[in-house]
């Protein structure tokens, strides 16, 4: 068992790069699609979440 405590990590520590948009429009528009995609997933996975846990039935 690691017993050192975990240095917290400020956003001051974090490297500049980090920070900066994509370089091309091409990179952008990836990391867009990411995005949207990954926000969709969550919300489909909490909408099943919810009806799961409430009752609702939904017939195809």
């Amino acid at each position: 068992m690691n017993t050192e405590s975990r240095k917290h990590m400020s956003m001051k520590d974090m490297p500049a790069e980090f920070f900066l948009p994509p370089q091309s429009n091409a990179a952008l528009w990836a990391e867009t699609v990411k995005l949207v995609v990954g926000c969709l997933v969550f919300l489909v996975i909490l909408g099943i979440a919810v009806a799961l846990t409430q009752g609702i039935v939904i017939s195809v």
